[in-house]
């Protein structure tokens, strides 16, 4: 059985290095926003660039 709809966004569960995590937390406290709100940027940032080069490779005969 699914787990039932509570209108919140899933929480995930991931693994981030130290180094990195320190990383986030510093971006967050120089704009002002949480933790989350960095990771979620970020990983829609690199989904956009990669779906970019996707269709740059697929060529204009292919969009």
């Amino acid at each position: 059985m699914a787990r039932p709809k509570t209108g919140e966004t899933p929480i995930r569960h991931i693994r981030i290095g130290d180094e990195i995590w320190d990383q986030v937390e510093w971006v967050a406290e120089q704009d002002g926003c949480t933790n989350t709100d960095v990771v979620k940027k970020a990983l829609g940032e690199y989904i956009a660039k990669r779906r970019r080069q996707q269709r740059a490779k697929s060529g204009p005969a292919n969009t």
